[in-house]
């Protein structure tokens, strides 16, 4: 009796085993396949793209340095 539920148990999960590769499996294909009907951006696109956010980064960057020397020397005046 006890076997038998054993053996019955092993096989559902190797069933189970079987159904989530099967399922993984498929969905890498179908992400494939989705991949492949993506419009890429040309190489310009993705260049000046680039340029404009590190001249943003670079931009607010000097902003918050410029805010946060003006606030620490306002603050060691008033202490």
């Amino acid at each position: 009796m006890q076997y038998a539920y054993n053996a019955q148990r092993n096989e559902g999960i190797r069933f189970g085993v079987y159904v989530v590769f099967k399922k993984t499996v498929t969905f890498v294909k179908e992400a494939r396949d989705e991949l492949g009907k993506v419009t890429w951006p040309e190489r310009d696109e993705v260049t000046s793209f680039t340029i404009v956010v590190v001249v943003t980064v670079v931009i607010v960057s000097l902003f918050l340095w410029a805010v946060d020397t003006t606030l620490m020397s306002l603050i060691q005046s008033v202490m």
